[in-house]
């Protein structure tokens, strides 16, 4: 064999160990991870499609392997070998062309279109003249495919080399059917992953289209592997029964599948396809071929035998062995390199304490919802101009910061292969107060954060991911300016992978919520809690409804069980609601951290509301006892008759875009996931809002289910005589009208003006209580100080 067919067959190896490191071992056991690196995107979105392209590629690595060893006598699977690199080299071009893929992902081509060019260049120079790529020699390996092709379908003729028998005769055209039905159905993966994926119970998720796509364009080459075997059993008998394997071997992985994720038909049942393809072609293939060629324990030993003295024999020459052993070494120590630094996962982070649990331990997101804790420090530095008041850093968007704490209260540190922070569930409902100007913040935990502009936070890191100063380079020099422990490797993962796949994280996110730019701005204390879900997570088309509510409390949730729930009592199993709410936010049934999850759910449970921090006039609160106890208890004491209950919007008569946004479609995607802890079944639609019972009333301001009325005074006002503007987000708290303050210089600095003109926003309905004397409101408000 002269010197260009041995490097063809160095440079196999070589490739072959690349795709195992680089793409077969991440898809495998980590796609989330290996996705968000290199989609980005979620496994929630493009679900099986990550790991079978995983699976597939090493099923065609694998395939390589025989024509590396022995290039002439298979000389046809190293020619197919050059148009699978060359096809592959052609998919990712056509990929970057359609989608706008980042920075990693973006370079697949020039790798694919390397090997394209070495192995073309290498096998046309090294093979004999029989075999190289000319006019005649094309002409005559087509005209002999015609002839084979003829051959399988006309009964009486065969050669020496492939006996026509009726059992390989079967073979051969059951390959081939097969093959052209896998090679259609992967050609319309391919071509148009839109209409094909959403038949397979998949999303309109453009990460979902890709990896389908990646999928087709591997199942066409191992279709053009399987050509030649099915017309040539026993010539190519090493191909024809890896075809048997690899059906064998897609079996076990779809079954195993169905084991780990909820996966609906046909999906979920392409494992007995699989089986049945295996059995068919095996059995016809054992039965037809020579019995030196059959499955047997003695004829497995003698091919391994030779499979491993074809081997022995490759690095017998002390070049190849060098190429090989290098391969490996590089390989291992990358693959180990990117383990360490992208996905080893230390333990989490558990406190003694289970309040600061919930302020800063992991609920377990996704890692497309977690940022580099490197890019979270220096963000502020690259983007601080769009912030509201860049001296105040992250706290400008009512983030609050603990003292001695690096983070603020909401997110918790993690290191899975690098540090990041998340949120957590007291981001949203922590509270914070003052109860007096210039005094200490104080701070209520499971309280709803009124001061939070969770809208401008989301759309400031959207913003500066996508600023012309937001370079991966430009970061990385900022994080290596306070990190100079970074080693150099570091440094290129964080420039080649960390940077480039939250950057396009972000800039995905912010294609994802591209429809609040269409509804009237939330502002602080408040968010849009169910179209995030319909939109983003259900894929469901964009239906305009506005859902902004404000943030709600959590305490006391024990006493709340069996209620039914959410503003509009759309479900009435609190653990359900608890893995929706962390659902929205970006956790998966395969990255939460139940243990965590556990220990915020029982802390909540039996979390008490804060007492009112002012006093209380004791004979006022009493008076006002017997007020509560006769217009207002039904609805909102424990153990009433209609609290927990929901009352009809014609009734109630508040702002109903809330209760219209969340469907009867969301009500039935909901009902369709039943994976690992995320089972909903109690979810339904109705027609009015929840009599929610009060505790800590004092600090759920300001009220209604949009935070549409400051102060409780004013609730208890004719909707005409409420305020129709105020400034929402201040931390100084009213005691006298229990609310926040709404006017002066300093509301309107740290606030946002709600306009209850503005759709979602209305302030009327709810008029119990109005018709009360001026006293007895005093005496009425006095009271629910205490509760």
């Amino acid at each position: 064999m002269n010197g260009y067919l041995k490097w063809f067959q160095r440079l196999t190896w070589v490739g072959v160990i690349a795709n195992l490191v680089s793409f077969v071992l991440p898809a495998l056991f980590s796609p989330d991870t290996m996705e968000a690196l290199l989609g980005p995107g979620s496994t929630e979105f493009a679900l099986y499609w990550v790991p079978y392209a995983g699976f597939v590629l090493l099923s065609a690595s694998l395939m390589y392997l025989p024509a590396a060893v022995d290039p002439l006598g298979r000389h046809v699977y190293a020619w197919l070998s050059v148009v699978g690199r060359g096809l592959a080299a052609s998919f990712w071009l056509w990929q970057n062309s359609r989608w706008e893929l980042p920075g990693m992902i973006r370079t697949f081509w020039l790798l694919d279109g390397t090997f394209f060019l070495l192995f073309l260049i290498l096998l046309q120079l090294g093979m004999p003249p029989e075999w190289k790529i000319s006019p005649a020699n094309l002409g005559r390996v087509f005209a002999s495919w015609g002839t084979a092709f003829t051959r399988l379908f006309s009964p009486g003729t065969g050669t020496t080399q492939d006996p026509s028998n009726g059992a390989l005769r079967a073979f051969g055209i059951v390959s081939l059917l097969v093959t052209l039905g896998t090679v259609g159905f992967a050609a319309l993966g391919l071509v148009t992953p839109e209409t094909i994926n959403p038949k397979l119970g998949g999303v309109t998720d453009v990460w979902a289209y890709l990896w389908l796509g990646n999928c087709g364009l591997l199942l066409i080459q191992l279709g053009l592997f399987s050509l030649p075997a099915a017309c040539y059993p026993v010539r190519y008998r090493v191909y024809a029964w890896a075809g048997v394997g690899f059906y064998l071997a897609s079996a076990a992985f779809w079954f195993l599948l169905t084991r780990r994720w909820d996966l609906t038909p046909p999906v979920s049942r392409f494992w007995v396809l699989d089986v049945g393809l295996a059995a068919v072609l095996g059995f016809l293939l054992h039965r037809g071929l020579p019995a030196e060629y059959q499955l047997s324990g003695t004829g497995l030993k003698k091919w391994l035998a030779s499979v491993f003295g074809a081997f022995k024999k490759l690095v017998s020459e002390p070049l190849t062995a060098v190429v090989l052993i290098a391969a490996l070494a590089l390989g291992g120590a990358l693959a180990y390199g990117l383990y360490v630094n992208l996905l080893k996962a230390e333990p989490e982070a558990v406190f003694s304490d289970p309040a600061e649990m919930y302020k800063y331990g992991a609920i377990g997101l996704a890692i497309e919802a977690r940022v580099p804790l490197y890019l979270w420090e220096v963000i502020p530095e690259l983007c601080g101009d769009k912030m509201p008041d860049p001296a105040k850093g992250w706290a400008s968007f009512g983030l609050l910061y603990e003292p001695g704490k690096a983070v603020p209260i909401g997110f918790a540190q993690r290191q899975i292969g690098y540090p990041s922070v998340e949120p957590t569930c007291s981001l949203c409902h922590t509270a914070n107060y003052r109860t007096e100007e210039g005094g200490a913040q104080q701070i209520a935990a499971g309280g709803p954060a009124h001061a939070l502009d969770l809208q401008g936070f989301q759309w400031f890191l959207y913003d500066c991911a996508q600023s012309p100063g937001f370079t991966p380079k430009a970061v990385v020099a900022k994080i290596a300016a306070k990190h100079p422990e970074l080693s150099w490797f570091q440094k290129k993962i964080y420039e080649f992978a960390i940077i480039p796949s939250a950057q396009m994280g972000l800039k995905i996110q912010s294609n994802a919520y591209a429809w609040q730019k269409k509804r009237p701005e939330q502002g602080r204390g408040r968010t849009d809690t169910f179209n995030p879900t319909k939109i983003t997570v259900f894929r469901l088309p964009d239906d305009g409804t506005i859902g902004t509510v404000d943030l709600p409390a959590v305490w006391n949730q024990r006493a709340r069980e069996g209620m039914w729930l959410h503003w509009d009592g759309n479900n009435d199993d609190i653990h359900e609601r608890n893995y929706a709410a962390a659902m929205a936010v970006g956790a998966t049934p395969r990255s939460v951290v139940p243990p965590n999850f556990q220990i915020v759910t029982d802390y909540l449970l039996s979390l008490p509301p804060p007492k009112f921090p002012f006093a209380v006039d004791a004979a006022k609160a009493e008076r006002g006892w017997t007020i509560f106890e006769a217009n207002c208890a039904t609805c909102h004491a424990f153990g009433s008759e209609k609290v927990g209950t929901v009352t009809d919007i014609a009734e109630i008569g508040t702002d109903s875009h809330r209760l219209n946004s969340f469907t009867q479609q969301l009500v039935d995607n909901f009902h369709t996931v039943h994976e690992g802890l995320f089972q909903f079944d109690s979810y339904r639609k109705t027609q009015g809002y929840s009599n929610l019972p009060i505790d800590g009333t004092w600090a759920r301001a300001p009220y209604l289910h949009n935070g549409s009325v400051p102060t409780l005074w004013d609730l208890l006002q004719k909707p005409a005589d409420r305020p129709t503007k105020f400034w929402k987000g201040y931390d100084l708290y009213d005691p006298v009208k229990m609310g926040f303050v709404t006017t002066g210089a300093g509301a309107e600095s740290m606030g946002f003006e709600l306009d209850t003109s503005v759709p979602g926003n209305s302030n009327q309905g709810h008029l119990y209580g109005t018709d009360l004397s001026e006293a007895e409101k005093w005496d009425l408000i006095e009271y629910l100080k205490t509760l």
